[in-house]
């Protein structure tokens, strides 16, 4: 389902999730008459949903950023109390503002909201929004209430998507195929309704303050995107609009805030990690943005403060300057903002990361290990120091900080890749294969995965789970096979 808080209708997105959530009904088998779906129905509705949005959607892939957008999620997650889903949070790579959430728990952001941000209450703010629309089950209501929906409007949603998909002259009648049969087929019914809006607002803003943040942050961040320059075009249809309009919730935001103002709760927000989302923020434009419009982003911060470069503008043109290659440039950069921030594990591990680049491993090691002090778990800075200890030989060493930050690799490809090749090396080669074929599966080649789980189950004998594991992704991967081959042939 796609939420647009920002006030901006996203055609492809929109699109695309309702195609999404079209498709993976049908594959499921739901009954046509009742469109019921039970908790574990909507689980494996959103798990192929989410399959299909990392195949199509472009994710930033950063393990900063994704860290931290993930700490901020999971803090307001923990207001939720007792509740049966697992909130996972992903960042899109494109640069407008949005944000949504699917079924099962699986929330998006992207990165163009998180760019006009001013502050971590902001941030989540939107993330509390969206996680009490999937907690009051609304995406399940409103995909029960769509009734209307049938096989032959979803044929033509599916194709319309991938022929807009397909770029060159088949986008354009991709793209009027798919707004005409969403069109025909009412899938508009699929949007919030306003009073979804108004329980999601009420919700997130009761998450947002026990999260200790700051209620007005919702306030903030809804005014900003309801600026004109944030509106979606009036050329779109109106149901692709905002519905509700943002400035209706505005006002009702504003009312909430006064009421407990006037009540005397606390409207100031207890996390004190402002430093944090302005590193994090100047990262993701350094890494995502136009380099130059970040070089100029930067400078005209360093203008704007009465002390000169802040150290989220020294970050920012440090990372810039490494995702540019440039990593002599870089390394003065990343110096000064870990003596500005020296508290921060992010800073750290971007600095150990140059120092690792530029082959200096016991300085790498040094800053890595400082970054860990800093934040135990930061699993950026295990993998780095563990590529550190790789390159030094200690494989041993590199293997006790992969094995803490394992069950991540499914976010972080690169783990698995490392533990094969670590694996490989100290001769447990069926385990080495075992996590080469999990990370050629992440990075959707199946041939290669394949070799690598065959080889696994011929040599793991004493693991009947890891087994069942690699069986579970092999069919998993021949479905998916069967199906890129279908939506070739409906493109030909």
């Amino acid at each position: 389902m796609v939420c647009e808080v920002c006030g901006g209708a996203l055609k492809r997105a929109v699109c695309l999730v309702t195609a999404l959530c079209l498709l993976a009904l049908s594959w499921h088998g739901l009954p046509r008459r009742a469109w019921a779906l039970s908790l574990g129905e909507e689980k494996e509705l959103g798990r192929k949903i989410l399959e299909m949005l990392r195949d199509r959607l472009p994710l930033v892939e950063d393990g900063e950023l994704i860290t931290y957008v993930r700490s901020v999620g999971q803090r307001v997650a923990k207001q939720v109390g007792v509740t049966p889903y697992e909130f996972q949070f992903f960042i899109v790579n494109e640069g407008v503002p949005n944000a949504f959430a699917i079924p099962g728990g699986y929330i998006f952001i992207y990165r163009g909201l998180i760019e006009i941000m001013e502050s971590e209450g902001e941030l989540a703010s939107i993330l509390a929004h969206e996680l009490a629309h999937i907690q009051a089950r609304h995406i399940h209501r409103r995909i029960e209430e769509s009734k209307l929906i049938n096989l032959a409007s979803l044929a033509g949603v599916v194709a319309g998507v991938l022929l807009g998909m397909s770029g060159g002259g088949g986008a354009k009648a991709g793209q009027a195929l798919t707004l005409g049969t969403i069109a025909g087929a009412r899938t508009y019914e699929l949007q919030y309704s306003r009073e979804n809006e108004r329980e999601s607002d009420q919700i997130g803003l009761r998450y947002l303050a026990a999260a200790g943040y700051a209620p007005k942050d919702m306030v903030s961040i809804m005014e900003r995107m309801n600026q004109d320059k944030w509106r979606v075009s009036s050329k779109l249809p109106s149901y692709l609009s905002t519905h509700p309009a943002l400035g209706e919730r505005v006002l009702y935001l504003r009312e909430q805030v006064d009421r407990q103002k006037a009540s005397g709760k606390p409207l100031q927000g207890t996390v004190g990690r402002e430093g944090e989302f302005e590193l994090m923020q100047a990262a993701m434009v350094a890494d995502y943005s136009d380099p130059r419009v970040a070089l100029d982003r930067f400078q005209a911060e360093a203008k704007r403060s009465p002390k000169g470069r802040s150290a989220a503008s020294e970050y920012g043109l440090g990372r810039l300057y490494l995702r540019q290659g440039r990593v002599e440039e870089a390394l003065p950069h990343l110096q000064e903002a870990a003596r500005m921030a020296s508290s921060s594990p992010y800073v750290m591990s971007s600095l150990g990361a140059v120092y690792f680049r530029m082959g200096k491993l016991e300085e790498a090691k040094r800053v890595l290990e400082t970054a860990l002090v800093l934040s135990p778990s930061s699993p950026v800075a295990h993998l780095r120091l563990a590529q550190v200890l790789q390159d030094q030989g200690r494989k041993e060493e590199a293997l006790r900080h992969l094995q803490q930050i394992e069950d991540l690799a499914p976010s972080f490809p690169e783990i698995d890749r490392l533990l094969g090749v670590l694996l490989g090396q100290v001769n447990r080669i069926g385990p080495a294969h075992y996590h080469l074929g999990r990370y050629h599966e992440q990075r959707r080649d199946y041939k290669l995965a394949l070799f690598h789980y065959q080889k696994a189950k011929a040599l793991i004998q004493d693991s009947p789970q890891t087994i069942a594991e690699i069986d579970h992704a092999m069919k998993e991967m021949e479905e998916r096979r069967k199906k890129e081959m279908w939506e070739k042939s409906r493109n030909k």
